[in-house]
């Protein structure tokens, strides 16, 4: 399980969601409807993580998934990124 946050995410998570140094960011698998991609990843900026599967300082975030979401990204590379239409994610 491995996730990368692009310079460009990281600007946008400090001019459009103003977030401040050293505050957690959740990622998190979510229900998006049914079919055979019912689940997505989702991100919320969020206190300190309770069951932590990985914690990364990126940025000056701490960037976390919880073991119960863990599954959502254990074999993929999760990458956050950021363009036109805000944070975008790529698997």
């Amino acid at each position: 399980m491995t996730f990368h946050v692009t310079d460009e995410a990281i600007r946008n998570f400090q001019h459009e969601w103003g977030l401040k140094e050293g505050q957690y960011v959740r990622i998190y698998a979510k229900y998006s409807g049914g079919g055979s991609d019912a689940f997505s990843v989702g991100l919320n900026v969020s206190v300190e993580p309770i069951d932590p599967a990985i914690v990364k300082t990126i940025g000056g975030y701490r960037f976390f998934v919880e073991k119960s979401d863990e599954w959502i990204i254990r074999d993929a590379r999760l990458s956050i990124d950021s363009g036109q239409e805000g944070i975008f994610f790529k698997l």
